[in-house]
C-alpha cells in the first residue's frame, strides 16, 4: 500500500508541474516583433499568414485563369496588359518591364519573344538609346486584351469585393513594403540556409 501511494503521489506532483509551468510545454515563437504578437501569442499571425497564402494561391489561379481564357499563360498575360498599362505614360522596356512585375530580366526577355512570335507584342530601337528597345502591344494583342476586358473586370471586382475605398488605398501604400520585406526575406533565409550547409 505505501508503494501505491509513493506512485501516485509522484504521478500527482508530475502533473501538477506540468499544469503550472506552462511555458515548458510551449510551442517556439514564429515570430516576434511586437506588432505581430498579441498577448505574448503568434496565433494571430499564424492566421494572417495561412489566409495570405489562400488567397495569394486563388490570386495566382486566377492570373492563370485570366491567361488561358485569352490563350496565354499567367505571366505572358501579366507581361501583355504590363505592356498596354505602362505605354500609356511612358516607353516600355525590358529592364521597365522587370522591374514593374518583380520578375528577372532574362525571364522577361525569353517571354516577351514568345509574344512577338504570337504576333501579340513589337519591338522596335529605343529612340535615344541604341542598347535597348521599346516594347509596345500590336493592335492583334490589344483584341485580345479588348476581348478579356469584360470577363476581367467582373472577375477582379468578385476577387477583391472585401476592400472598400480606404482599404484599397491602404493596400496600395503597404504592398512596396511587403514585396521588399519579402525579398528581404528570402535574403536572409538564403543567407541562413547556406550557413547550415557549411556546418555554420
Amino acid at each position: 500500500m505505501p508503494h501505491e501511494l509513493s506512485h501516485t503521489a509522484l504521478a500527482g506532483t508530475a502533473e501538477a508541474q506540468t499544469a503550472m509551468d506552462p511555458q515548458e510545454a510551449a510551442e517556439p515563437m514564429t515570430a516576434t516583433r511586437p506588432a505581430l504578437v498579441r498577448d505574448g501569442r503568434d496565433d494571430a499571425f499564424r492566421a494572417f499568414v495561412h489566409g495570405l497564402l489562400a488567397f495569394t494561391a486563388r490570386l495566382e489561379a486566377t492570373r492563370q485563369g485570366l491567361g488561358a481564357y485569352t490563350g496565354l499563360s499567367g505571366p505572358q498575360y501579366s507581361i501583355l496588359i504590363s505592356i498596354a498599362h505602362l505605354s500609356r505614360s511612358a516607353d516600355v522596356s525590358v529592364s521597365t518591364l522587370a522591374g514593374h512585375l518583380h520578375y528577372s530580366g532574362t525571364f522577361v526577355t525569353a517571354e516577351v519573344g514568345r509574344l512577338v512570335k504570337m504576333g501579340l507584342v513589337a519591338k522596335e530601337p529605343h529612340p535615344t538609346d541604341g542598347r535597348r528597345v521599346s516594347l509596345s502591344v500590336t493592335p492583334a494583342g490589344v483584341t485580345r486584351l479588348n476581348d478579356l476586358a469584360p470577363v476581367q473586370a467582373q472577375v477582379n471586382d468578385t476577387l477583391f469585393a472585401a476592400l472598400g475605398p480606404a482599404d484599397f488605398d491602404r493596400m496600395l501604400t503597404l504592398l512596396p513594403g511587403l514585396v521588399a520585406g519579402g525579398d528581404n526575406a528570402l535574403a536572409l533565409l538564403d543567407y541562413e540556409t547556406q550557413r547550415k550547409a557549411h556546418g555554420e
